[in-house]
């Protein structure tokens, strides 16, 4: 019977040379759920691109000490660092683009304050609250999908701070319905070779005409998903999935 593998997560500070520490929720799954004792063998990632082989050796009420036996480096991780920069959307829609993305290889996710976002959120309210959810659901995405990379679950911030960022990236790419609008393919014909992509989604009503203006100036090129009107979610994992499909990383 085929081996069910599983990844335990370690924050990055709790591991040293010889030892990691596995605390609180996390060791009473591995040892109240899962049974795992002294002298097993576990598969443990730091969220930061290392994969550790330890063997538990101590066990403790919410606590696991282990010692690493071997590591790796970027474990089933995509070349290109991808970032998705989504409009903010309602409840458990944003906690499924998530959870998907991370599946997929996003590293990066900055959610979006737009013009015609769902929800309105300054950048001290209501949004802060979610952050620690969305990085509980990308932890459990990053163990269940085998990444060793934690995606970065950023601040909110607003559409015109995402025009800023841009320029750090060797290519910005945003969705809309336009007439200058490319497909994917189109831009990706080349053999150039991109290590940073940003990739920007709008709310389901799309962005304002001064939103696409402004980021058109700023060298953004703007993309079509195709001729159907899709909900922000699945344009957000659609137009992360077809980058990546391109950047030869899925399929």
């Amino acid at each position: 019977m085929r081996k069910v593998i599983t990844y335990f997560y370690v924050e990055p500070q709790n591991v040293d040379k010889d030892h990691l520490k596995i605390m609180g929720d996390e060791a009473k799954h591995i040892t109240l759920v899962l049974r795992k004792g002294k002298g097993e063998v576990i598969e443990v990632v730091n969220g930061e691109g290392i994969k550790y082989q330890a063997r538990i050796s101590e066990t403790g009420k919410d606590q696991i000490i282990a010692v690493v036996l071997n590591k790796t480096r970027k474990e089933n991780e995509p070349i290109v660092y991808l970032t998705l920069a989504q409009a903010l959307i309602k409840g458990v829609r944003m906690d499924f683009l998530i959870e998907k993305v991370t599946e997929i290889g996003v590293s990066s996710f900055i959610p979006l304050i737009t013009e015609r976002s769902m929800i309105k959120l300054s950048k001290e309210g209501k949004g802060f609250n979610r952050l620690n959810r969305w990085k509980r659901i990308a932890i459990s995405s990053m163990k269940q999908s085998l990444r060793s990379i934690l995606p970065d679950i950023q601040k909110p911030v607003l559409f015109q701070d995402i025009l800023t960022r841009a320029k750090d990236y060797d290519l910005a790419l945003i969705a809309c319905q336009s007439k200058k609008s490319k497909s994917i393919k189109e831009i990706f014909e080349s053999s150039k070779i991109y290590k940073k992509v940003l990739i920007i989604v709008g709310p389901e009503s799309g962005f304002s005409q001064e939103e696409l203006e402004k980021a058109f100036i700023g060298g953004i090129i703007p993309i079509t998903l195709g001729q159907r009107r899709l909900r922000s979610e699945t344009a957000g994992f659609v137009f992360s999935s077809l980058v990546l499909h391109e950047l030869e990383d899925l399929g």
